[in-house]
């Protein structure tokens, strides 16, 4: 063969060395190079070595002989006395004829009838990578000098393509393992509790040493009496249930204080690998035939020097078995986690003391607020501002919002008196106090309501001292719109008592003598045949005389009233046809509409007629130029129906609208005021209301409540 093809050849291996990283692919052309090298070679072999110190084939020419392929084949320097010496001496041995060398390994000799055997070792400043067999089946192989050096020469090149793969295949575990300690550090950023970032951690120790049987020992911080260690979690994926390993712990109670290889690696603060427990003293071996434990690799928590607790992977049935790299990247991969566990663990128990102050204040704002709530008076809190800080339910009913309506708004918005707006809250509290000072009588005041209506208050407003400033205050109101209208009940019912007695007196003193003037004029007119006019003027006023004494009567003493199931409708159409011919001698219309059945109701008819001529009698004169006066009847719901009467007439002022009804009150030129009293008297012996309501543009309404009674 050429110098030139022996050239080619090695560039072709050189380039492929720098270009391909398969190493089989590499080892491969070395060896189809060497059988084209040297005919007389009919097989060539490379091994590498095992962790056991034997060599297994791996590539060669051809792939098999005698039917047994070359991964099959194993040389062992134990077994093997030339194995061997190229292992220690790192040189090429060519034996030229077998039978009379005895260092080969006889069976592979006879098996593939090797006559002479050239072996050489694939080094590369001075570590052993592997070994080359050349062998010619059946025959003498008859190298020479320039034909082994040749062969050196590709083998070296085997050399090196194998301490590339090797460096390139340490770049890629570094390259992984720093890969893996960034997914790690990443996944810790986003936990936020214990249980995750332990998890996290098993997972990934798991991965690293490829055992799933991982627990941790955690030091409580908050123990005052020194560290105390107990067993906290488990991995879900272990061959022991979290609960059962902490079950067996108490069983076992397992004295932390005492065990030598916990005391060993929390006081070195470096991780122990024991591969026989039960070989070394330091476990505790109870423990460890509780648990099945045949080996332990022992990991130390360590976080700005403190040690937060140990991670112990242990090995279950049978031994385990880790390299330095493994366990160096398990105890990195610790390393992180310590510092996140740290970071939470303080959180933790941050965010316990926390709770635990937040669960005293809840407890006592509970018991503030159930107090707050439970007040009958309405009561507000004010900040140095004037605004609202904080309102009980009460407050907020009484004035017709909701709590969160109020809270936040300036107590201008409630309070009525002028020069409140003008005033700052120190100026307002310095105004009240110089009030309570002066013990001023109490006065009565006006808050604002929701709908922008008016209720009578009493308040007081007290300022909320904290060492020695005041900081806001506390207002203290009730409605008394009860009250008030009790006192006009009370008012009234005195007013009508005295009138009532007025009247009986005055009617009945009256009413003798009109009897008897009547009679008179009567007689008088039966004789004067031509003065009839002045006669009948004169009666017509006597009678309306009579009518009122009726009504003066009637306050003074109601009369007693049969109530009797009735139909309203009937009542109100025989009401319409009495007032038909008024309405119309006023041009005005009336107009009914039933909206929804009726039922009968418990009535006095003619009472119930009264009042409801009464009310229309007053929409009729009210309507100077005519319109239409509608009546809508209507169930307001399940027991009440209502009446409503509404006018096309001039209308009636808030101011007189809350006067109406009382006695001799009248918003008509020649009215008295009884008819609205005597109306409302009617209806409020039918337990009914009465509602008048006058809108902004024109005529007034009256809405007549009664109840669905049939007892």
């Amino acid at each position: 063969m050429s110098e030139q093809t022996r050239y080619v050849r090695l560039a072709q291996i050189c380039q492929l060395i720098n270009s391909n990283r398969d190493l089989r692919s590499v080892l491969d052309a070395v060896a189809t190079a060497i059988s084209a090298e040297v005919v007389r070679v009919s097989s060539v072999g490379i091994y590498l070595p095992q962790e056991d110190g034997a060599f297994r084939g791996y590539v060669g020419k051809p792939g098999h002989i005698n039917g047994v392929k070359l991964d099959e084949m194993l040389v062992n320097p134990a077994t093997d006395q030339l194995v061997s010496d190229l292992v220690h001496l790192r040189k090429s041995v060519y034996i030229p004829d077998t039978s009379v060398d005895g260092r080969p390994d006889p069976r592979p000799i006879e098996m593939f009838q090797i006559k002479s055997l050239f072996g050489l070792p694939i080094t590369y400043e001075d570590e052993l990578y592997g070994l080359v067999f050349l062998f010619n089946y059946g025959e003498v192989m008859n190298l020479t000098d320039e034909e082994m050096q040749s062969i050196e020469a590709y083998v070296n090149m085997a050399a090196v393509a194998i301490r590339n793969g090797k460096q390139f295949s340490h770049i890629q575990t570094l390259l992984a393992e720093k890969q893996l300690l960034l997914d790690v550090t990443r996944e810790l950023s986003h936990c936020s509790t214990t249980e995750q970032i332990l998890s996290t951690c098993f997972r990934y120790v798991g991965q690293v040493v490829n055992n799933r049987n991982i627990g941790v020992h955690l030091c409580d911080i908050t123990s005052i009496s020194g560290p105390r260690f107990k067993p906290a979690k488990m991995s879900k994926q272990s061959d022991w249930t979290e609960e059962d390993w902490k079950e067996t712990h108490r069983e076992i109670k397992l004295d932390y204080n005492r065990d030598l290889l916990f005391q060993e690696v929390i006081q070195k603060k470096k991780a122990i690998f024991i591969p026989d427990v039960f070989k070394d003293h330091r476990p505790n071996h109870d423990a460890c035939s509780k648990f099945g434990i045949k080996s332990i690799f022992m990991i130390p928590l360590v976080a700005m020097g403190q040690v937060l607790g140990t991670i112990p992977v242990v090995s279950l049935g049978e031994q385990g078995k880790y390299t330095e790299a493994e366990m160096t990247l398990a105890q990195s991969v610790v390393d992180v986690t310590a510092t996140a566990l740290s970071n939470v663990i303080r959180m933790e128990y941050l965010e316990c003391i926390v709770a635990e102050r937040t669960s005293e204040l809840e407890e006592k704002t509970k018991l503030f607020q159930l107090i707050l709530n439970s007040a009958g008076e309405g009561i507000y809190g004010l900040d140095l501002s004037g605004d609202i800080t904080f309102c009980n339910p009460s407050a907020a009913d009484m004035l017709g919002y909701e709590v969160s309506e109020l809270i936040g708004t300036s107590f201008t918005r409630i309070m009525t008196e002028p020069e409140v707006e003008r005033l700052s809250i120190h100026q307002f509290l310095a105004r009240m106090e110089q009030i309570q000072s002066q013990q001023i009588a109490e006065q009565e005041y006006y808050f604002h309501k929701k709908d922008s209506t008016l209720i009578p208050v009493e308040y007081d407003i007290t300022p909320i001292q904290e060492e020695g400033r005041t900081t806001g205050a506390v207002v203290t109101f009730k409605d008394i719109t009860d009250r008030k209208n009790t006192e006009d009940i009370i008012r009234k019912a005195d007013k009508l008592s005295v009138i009532g007695e007025l009247a009986a007196g005055v009617a009945h003193e009256i009413r003798n003598p009109l009897t008897t003037i009547r009679g008179f004029i009567q007689l008088l007119q039966s004789r004067a045949k031509h003065e009839t006019t002045n006669f009948g003027i004169m009666l017509d006023e006597l009678d309306r005389i009579n009518f009122i004494i009726s009504e003066l009567l009637f306050v003074a003493k109601p009369e007693d009233v049969m109530f009797r199931n009735k139909e309203l409708l009937p009542i109100l159409n025989n009401v319409i046809l009495l007032l038909q011919a008024q309405a119309t001698m006023n041009n005005v219309q009336l107009v009914i509409e039933y909206v929804s059945d009726i039922p009968d109701m418990l009535c006095g008819e003619s009472q119930l007629k009264q009042a409801f001529i009464n009310i229309l009698k007053n929409a009729i004169e009210s309507m100077e130029h005519g319109g239409t006066i509608h009546i809508q009847v209507q169930m307001e719901d399940e027991k009440n129906v209502s009446i409503h009467f509404a006018d096309q007439g001039i209308g009636i002022s808030q101011e007189r609208i809350k006067k109406l009804g009382e006695p001799f009150y009248t918003t008509k030129e020649k009215g008295f005021g009884l008819g609205l009293m005597i109306t409302f008297q009617i209806v409020k012996r039918h337990n009914g209301t009465i509602r008048i309501a006058s809108p902004k543009d024109g005529g007034t309404v009256v809405t007549v409540t009664l109840p669905i009674n049939t007892n």
